[in-house]
């Protein structure tokens, strides 16, 4: 599709796209914001609506949404983000622009946009910074300022000979990066079983397999461990072992905030199986946290959230044996 020769010819463009089945709405050429009131949702093919809406701002660029409307879905390599860019095509095993995707736009700021086929059951997501530092995801629920679009200073975003129609899949490789965020990934990688379910009902259903995947797994450990004899010791324990683990991590200097989370993984289990409460094991950490200077240094947020996630991968952990040192004597009897 041909630039347009100025900016008032945008109307052009806009319904050159539409007019090719892919839909449409204005954004504010300074800001990339959407000129219409729900934006993206109001994006359409409709001749006479691109026109009122150009009539009203000629100088908008043609943005389209990315995913299911268009039929595309397209990596966002910023200004920034391009010696990351060169690391991930040599990943995946791509020597040149066009072995990733022939289909490409160079932005005005000196970005690149790649085009993809969005193909029936595949769920590219729309994240930014995700991949890697300024290399942004457009998929579900995204949006992209389309090729041979003109920036009131004589700019343009100049796409390849190939159209969005040529675009091909996704290498599989980019395809699971634009798909699950780095935490998702992790998860993924490390229980095979739950990459089954996702391939079965898609990313979008991410929290709520999560969700069910851990009562699950909460379940099968709950059923191995039986109930516990003497709930008594094993508070007891449970006590003792976040002191340990507390006094560990209030006496470290270095590697304090990757420590944190592993430190708290051994005790968090007695807070998924109601040992002891979340307050305790949260308030004991923490002081820990502040008393190595982590605290001040990584944020507070920073603490509860490593805290958040310990409890969750304590939900998948059973309770230890009940050491015999904390058993009561009913019990012991």
């Amino acid at each position: 599709m041909n630039a347009p020769n100025s900016n008032r010819q945008q109307c052009s463009l806009a319904l050159e796209y539409g007019a090719a089945g892919i839909p449409v709405f204005p954004v504010a050429p300074k800001t990339k914001r959407p000129l219409t009131k729900h934006g993206v949702l109001d994006a359409t093919t409709d001749a006479d609506q691109v026109r009122a809406w150009w009539a009203q701002h000629p100088d908008a660029l043609a943005a389209a949404p990315t995913g299911e409307p268009s039929r595309f879905w397209v990596l966002d390599v910023d200004k920034g983000g391009h010696d990351a860019f060169n690391q991930l095509l040599a990943t995946l095993c791509c020597e040149t622009l066009e072995d990733l995707s022939p289909v490409y736009t160079r932005t005005p700021g000196d970005g690149l946009h790649f085009y993809f086929r969005f193909e029936p059951g595949t769920t590219p997501r729309t994240r930014a910074s995700d991949i890697a530092a300024n290399i942004d995801t457009r998929g579900l629920g995204g949006s992209i300022i389309l090729p041979s679009n003109l920036l009131p200073d004589g700019r343009v975003y100049r796409g390849t000979e190939r159209t969005a129609f040529d675009a091909p899949a996704a290498p599989a490789g980019l395809m699971w990066l634009a798909t699950f965020n780095a935490r998702e990934r992790a998860e993924l990688k490390t229980h095979p079983d739950l990459i089954a379910m996702m391939r079965e009902q898609g990313a979008t259903r991410w929290a709520a397999i999560l969700q069910e995947w851990r009562d699950a797994e909460a379940k099968r450990i709950a059923e191995r461990c039986g109930p516990c004899d003497d709930d008594e010791g094993m508070r007891r324990q449970a006590l003792s072992d976040l002191a340990l683990v507390a006094s560990e991590y209030g006496s470290l200097q270095d590697g304090r905030r990757e420590k944190l989370f592993s430190l708290a993984c051994k005790v968090a289990r007695y807070v998924a199986h109601g040992v002891i409460s979340e307050q305790e094991f949260r308030a004991t950490l923490i002081g820990a946290a502040q008393s190595n200077g982590a605290l001040s240094k990584y944020g507070a947020g920073w603490a509860r959230n490593t805290l958040r996630s310990a409890i969750e991968r304590g939900s998948r952990d059973r309770l230890p044996p009940l050491a015999r040192v904390f058993r009561t004597t009913e019990a012991r009897a």
